[in-house]
């Protein structure tokens, strides 16, 4: 048996997660910028006091949105699991998982968040912590695929590119609309393929 926290989400925790799917919502209708607190505490039904305590600033629900979304993409689980296991395939899924993932709103709100970290500095930081740990899981992916449990330059040459790759998708379905797919999977394939 094992010893699993099934322990239900408090009415705070409740509340939390309202305010994030609204700013998240709204933060990818409107932008950063033209949606304020007051916005954001009258389509979550929390009063801007109340909404305050939970979050201070604007950044303080970007920066918790962010920390969710790295949590439920990054996976750590899966990766450390294929990593110790040395199993080729598991890791070659949790590296094409990402990518190939076509999840519209998050594209959006990663765009947004990324013009926002070019001129606010606490977002940046956010946004910056974030690309060390996609790095660094990435790096560790590749060094898996080639055999080893030590992280080189080589390994890390090969994440650099594979973010690349990420975000120039990105980038072309969500501001030039265009299928990315295709052209994206036979990119990752190479650097995959070249990871032996």
């Amino acid at each position: 048996m094992t010893n699993i926290d099934c322990t239900a989400p408090t009415r705070a925790d409740l509340r939390r997660n309202t305010i994030k799917e609204v700013a998240r919502r709204l933060f990818v209708e409107n932008g950063f910028h033209a949606t304020g607190i007051a916005a954001i505490a009258k389509e979550s039904g929390v009063a801007v006091q109340q909404l305050y305590r939970d979050f201070p600033s604007k950044e303080d629900i970007i920066a918790a949105i962010v920390a969710a979304d790295c949590e439920r993409i990054a996976d750590q689980n899966t990766l450390n699991t294929a990593l110790t296991n040395r199993d080729r395939a598991g890791i070659i899924s949790w590296l094409v998982s990402t990518p190939c993932r076509k999840d519209e709103c998050g594209d959006r709100l990663f765009l947004e968040i990324a013009a926002e970290a070019a001129r606010n500095e606490r977002i940046r930081a956010i946004f910056l912590d974030v690309r060390a740990q996609a790095f660094e899981n990435i790096s560790r992916a590749f060094a898996g695929l080639m055999g080893s449990d030590v992280v080189e330059d080589e390994h890390r040459t090969l994440a650099q590119a594979f973010m690349i790759i990420s975000l120039g998708s990105v980038c072309a379905r969500t501001l030039h609309q265009e299928e990315v797919k295709p052209a994206s999977d036979k990119l990752i394939d190479c650097l995959i393929e070249g990871a032996k």
